[in-house]
């Protein structure tokens, strides 16, 4: 992973990596100009890390900004890396104005947490071109493995919030977490709200 410490007197890093592609000065400098747009508008980054990737059909750039209280991640592709790099930029700051918008519209208040475990679940691979940089690195595995039952190949732990559902939303709108968990304000009862494939969001409340 390719590091810099070009932002280093404002108190962050960021890293920049290429899968596919060499990360050449040019593409690294076009990352350094368009990301520093976003420091106009955004403070109390922690750091920011950039993955450039170069298939044959398209060309990806992946953004995860990482801020003292949130992070924002995005993805966007195009034919050009250049291009793809702009569109990315583009979603990180419409997403940060967004949330400084809505977050001046709510009230301040201390949110209570605990830490809850949820399991990661690994998905069937359904061909072989999802083991791409795999492959490389060890001898491919016998296909009936491809078969085999789900295995959990993470563990993590996430806060649980006490949120209003508006607060959810806007929290969900920032990232591309495809759920979340939370404690309810309004009657302190488990709540999950997750992406729907029609882009809308669904409420499960847990008794």
């Amino acid at each position: 992973m390719g590091k810099t410490n070009k932002f280093e007197n404002e108190g962050y890093t960021i890293y920049i990596q290429g899968k596919h592609i060499e990360v050449t000065d040019a593409l690294r400098n076009y990352v350094w100009e368009k990301l520093s747009r976003i420091e106009r508008i955004a403070d109390q980054i922690i750091d920011v890390h950039v993955v450039l990737d170069a298939q044959k059909l398209e060309k990806t750039c992946s953004i995860l900004m990482n801020f003292i209280r949130f992070q924002i991640k995005v993805q966007a592709g195009k034919d050009n890396m250049y291009e793809a790099i702009d569109k990315a930029v583009d979603r990180v700051i419409k997403l940060i104005r967004r949330y400084k918008t809505k977050l001046q519209s709510y009230r301040s208040k201390h949110l209570s947490t605990v830490d809850i475990h949820v399991n990661v679940i690994e998905p069937l691979k359904d061909d072989l071109s999802a083991i791409n940089d795999e492959i490389e690195a060890e001898n491919v595995k016998a296909e009936s493995k491809k078969f085999e039952m789900h295995k959990v190949v993470a563990k993590e732990t996430m806060p649980l919030k006490t949120l209003t559902q508006d607060e959810a939303i806007m929290k969900m709108e920032i990232t591309s977490d495809p759920f979340m968990i939370f404690r309810s304000e309004e009657d302190q009862k488990l709540r999950v709200i997750y992406r729907r494939e029609d882009e809308n969001y669904g409420l499960v409340q847990i008794q």
